[in-house]
């Protein structure tokens, strides 16, 4: 009896560990560079033009040098009145962007909601120096447009934005509207490797 037992606790051991692992809730994106979890909601922005982005420093580049940067994904709540896909090089700080390297009007293609994929014609080589993935959008009133998640994994580069609410330029949605903590569902998708 008590050798029935100990191998049903010794099962039920390993049973345990191996569902408790953090192997579902942890994904590997060996392909991408992001800081989203899945799609959650989005919040209201003011009238104008607004700029959400991810910044991706060195350290989060460097496993890609040499990798091309081939797709930007993003999640829409609302069709903006306009919608850009910009990329920016590395600025002289963390805390802004450097020069914009491809930008993109999407307007006139975008005509649902949910995620929207955009292919880059050209597309832009991973370097040692950090990079600024966005999505730059237009309203005319208070709405909601460029999708977050629930900010499970927060990290202060995937919630970088340029609003009319704040003249003093970049910074950070959580800086904005604390406590609330959030991630951009954007997404650097690079191209297979050769």
């Amino acid at each position: 009896m008590k050798t029935n037992s100990l191998t049903l606790l010794l099962l039920l051991v390993v049973g345990l560990l191996s569902w408790t692992g953090c192997e579902d809730d942890d994904p590997i994106r060996p392909d991408q560079l992001s800081y989203d979890g899945p799609n959650f909601t989005s919040p209201q922005i003011v009238p104008g033009t607004t700029v959400f982005a991810a910044y991706f420093p060195p350290s989060e580049t460097e496993p890609f040098v040499g990798r091309l940067l081939d797709r930007v994904s993003f999640d829409l709540i609302r069709v903006p009145n306009s919608t850009s896909v910009v990329i920016y090089e590395e600025g002289a700080s963390a805390n802004a962007p450097g020069n914009e390297i491809y930008r993109v009007d999407l307007s006139g293609r975008i005509n649902n909601v949910g995620e929207i994929v955009h292919r880059l014609p050209s597309p832009i080589e991973i370097t040692q120096d950090g990079i600024w993935i966005g999505v730059e959008v237009v309203v005319d009133d208070i709405v909601q447009s460029v999708g977050c998640d629930q900010g499970e994994n927060y990290n202060p580069n995937g919630d970088r934005i340029l609003t009319p609410e704040d003249p003093s330029g970049w910074t950070n949605f959580n800086a904005l509207r604390s406590p609330e903590r959030v991630n951009w569902n954007i997404r650097g998708i690079l191209a297979d490797e050769e």
